[in-house]
């Protein structure tokens, strides 16, 4: 269970890495990617959360995550 977490933890945080990657070499103002930075980043924990209180490994998640963000 704890390696499957961590497995979801890793593919989460890459696909936002690279989401983030991609904004910053699109030509685009300062403003206008921070705002789409952003956006992406609140949809992608809205999807998250969603899919967090459906999961019925959602505590081991949650340690995990409070795990690392110790």
């Amino acid at each position: 269970m704890k390696n499957t977490s961590s497995c979801i933890l890793s593919a989460l945080g890459g696909a936002l890495a690279g989401a983030a990657i991609a904004m910053l070499f699109t030509p685009q103002t300062g403003k206008e990617l921070r705002g789409k930075i952003r956006e992406a980043v609140d949809d992608g924990m809205s999807k998250v959360r969603k899919n967090f209180k459906s999961c019925d490994c959602g505590d081991a998640i949650e340690n995990t995550v409070d795990d690392i963000i110790k």
